[in-house]
């Protein structure tokens, strides 16, 4: 692995376990194995990583979120969780405060907001899209509960997982996250939808 790109991914894993603000540029380059010198070399600060990460995240979230706006509703489901896989992977972007970006980097911070502001927009119209369909059974006055719900899910159960299982692997508790969220849509899914929920995933 090129060291641009072996920066690019540990200082990503060194965010989400900890936070952007507590994330030194030393410890950035102790756990990329690298020279401080190395990474301003390829990073002009912090702040240029979550511009990558960004992007990064952007490209996954519009790969997979295609899946859930189909009107199959087996792709549709499928789609759906794996958008929350992607949250998990970027997770501090929609996680911490960055206050320091507010101030010093008003640009950067725009695109952070923009971003969280998307997701939630993304959220809220894949549940009406799934309600459309027949796949979710829901009436109007509950789809802000059930979307609300599944952010707090996507934002910050992989955090809070890891501290209460400490032991357990990551495969574990994203696969236990993604066990959360059925039992958020299962009592609303249609007979049809739960067939296809229970044949690719277990709601124990």
């Amino acid at each position: 692995m090129k060291t641009r790109e072996k920066i690019i991914k540990e200082s990503l894993s060194l965010f989400n376990e900890t936070t952007f603000e507590s994330s030194t540029t030393n410890l950035i380059a102790k756990k990329s194995d690298v020279l401080e010198g190395s990474l301003w070399y390829h990073f002009n600060s912090k702040n240029d990583l979550v511009s990558v990460h960004l992007g990064l995240f952007k490209d996954s979230f519009n790969s997979q979120r295609i899946h859930s706006k189909s009107d199959d509703p087996k792709n549709l489901i499928l789609g759906l969780f794996s958008i929350y896989e992607v949250l998990w992977d970027y997770r501090y972007l929609m996680r911490d405060s960055f206050e320091q970006c507010s101030n010093d980097f008003p640009e950067l911070n725009k695109k952070i907001f923009d971003i969280n502001s998307e997701i939630d927009e993304w959220a809220k119209e894949t549940i009406i899209h799934a309600r459309d369909l027949g796949v979710l059974l829901i009436k109007d006055d509950d789809i802000n509960s059930i979307v609300e719900i599944s952010l707090i899910i996507g934002r910050h159960w992989l955090d809070y997982s890891m501290k209460k299982y400490p032991s357990e692997s990551n495969i574990y508790l994203r696969k236990k996250g993604i066990n959360l969220l059925i039992k958020n849509f299962y009592p609303y899914l249609s007979p049809e939808s739960k067939e296809v929920m229970d044949y690719f995933y277990s709601s124990d």
